[in-house]
């Protein structure tokens, strides 16, 4: 069995959020389990096997499972040979890659408290640290001036009487969550010219579509109130960007740190919505493409290659600036918007971005950059601190040969 740690190998653990039952912290035996309690198992058992080859312990754990006295973790490990995941107890890991997502404050503090007390207790090297609200992000991109044509406006929600003039002054907007992620809670709200009544459509928190009418503002503003009412939202320009058959999309960018600590684009691919959401999130129903079979099917050719090295150009210019004014990073998930024009606009960027659209448009080259890098990143950080037993230099091509195979076959 695979289930011991080498004890002269770095660790690397991947924490995420539970979802499922866990065991208390303590003592707990070895054992296969057949269906962990968290998500984005194909994700994690790739990076377990393409860490394990190239020399690093990868271990997936919780803060709840952390038992602070003893320095150890329940955690899983994936078991090659028998194809399975293992529940034990390990020592804490030397670096962390953080993977936890929030539905409620509880699971919030929890991971706040965790994070802190590794880093000062146990001295864990994160691989980077999340990216705080959208409207953060807005601010700190509107400080450099090479930004300012990309940015749509966007403010903090604060009152119904600001969502009553930007309909006054622009007849329709964007209101959707400051943290949140996959569309959930997004709504286009519009005020008929001739009418002169009101329409919201879009997706509630359960990524359920929506789509109301209302015969008059304050029924309107009513409701949205209500809707808000539990959590801190944004309004933004309403920009028009659909595919020349009305189909909303956007282009995803993966940005990650490699092996030398250096940012480079991963892949892209466009996420185009059903027919009829106005989002175009995958987990809403929407499909992956390619960006330039799809770019050239939409813009002339000159157009098209234009477009695409202008994303290029944003994805590799935006890391440094978020970094520069909010601290260490490993990755980014940038999402982009192309109006009918061509004009290019930066719509969000996530410090935790989904493989997804990379996995569904079958670029196997782009999925196993996106799996390979948080290693390649991970021995770059713990050998700048502390060399330990490295069976493959970081950053090098063995390792992704290596790697490969492990991205592949369990995908």
């Amino acid at each position: 069995m695979e289930t011991e740690l080498n004890p002269f190998r770095h660790s690397l653990g991947i924490m995420t959020t539970r979802t499922g039952q866990w065991l208390a912290s303590g003592r707990t035996a070895v054992r296969a389990v057949e269906k962990p309690p968290f998500g984005s198992r194909p994700f994690y058992r790739s990076l377990c096997v393409a860490g394990r080859r190239s020399g690093l312990n990868v271990f997936v754990f919780t803060p709840q499972g952390i038992d602070w006295l003893n320095g150890r973790t329940e955690g899983f490990i994936y078991e090659e040979q028998g194809k399975r995941w293992v529940l034990g107890t390990y020592p804490l890991p030397d670096a962390v890659y953080d993977r936890c997502f929030f539905t409620h404050r509880t699971q919030y503090l929890e991971h706040r408290t965790a994070v802190r007390r590794l880093q000062k207790e146990h001295h864990a090297l994160f691989l980077g640290c999340g990216l705080k609200g959208k409207l953060e992000v807005q601010h700190m991109l509107e400080q450099d001036g090479r930004f300012a044509c990309y940015l749509p406006r966007t403010v903090a929600l604060r009152s119904m009487h600001s969502v009553s003039d930007w309909l006054r002054e622009q007849g329709q907007l964007i209101v959707k969550p400051q943290s949140g992620s996959q569309g959930r809670g997004v709504l286009h709200v519009q005020r008929s010219e001739t009418t002169q009544t009101f329409s919201v459509r879009g997706r509630d928190a359960h990524n359920q579509r929506i789509t109301l009418s209302f015969a008059d503002e304050a029924a309107l503003l009513r409701w949205l109130r209500r809707f808000t009412a539990r959590r801190p939202y944004l309004q933004q320009q309403y920009l028009l960007l659909q595919t020349q058959s009305g189909d909303a999309y956007d282009v995803r960018s993966l940005v990650q740190k490699d092996g030398t600590g250096r940012w480079s684009v991963t892949g892209m691919a466009v996420r185009r919505g059903q027919e009829g959401s106005l989002t175009s999130n995958l987990h809403g129903g929407g499909t992956a493409l390619p960006v330039d079979s799809f770019l050239t099917s939409q813009f002339p050719s000159i157009q098209a290659n234009m477009i695409l090295e202008e994303l290029y150009n944003l994805s590799e210019l935006i890391p440094g600036v978020l970094e520069s004014g909010h601290g260490q990073l490993a990755e980014l998930g940038i999402d982009f918007g192309i109006d009918m024009s061509g004009h290019v606009w930066i719509l969000e960027v996530n410090s935790k971005p989904g493989r997804s659209a990379l996995t569904r448009i079958n670029e196997a080259s782009s999925y196993i950059r996106a799996v390979t890098k948080p290693i390649h990143y991970a021995h770059y950080l713990l050998n700048s601190r502390s060399p330990l037993i490295s069976t493959v230099p970081a950053g090098s091509d063995s390792l992704h040969r290596l790697a490969t195979t492990a991205a592949i076959t369990h995908r």
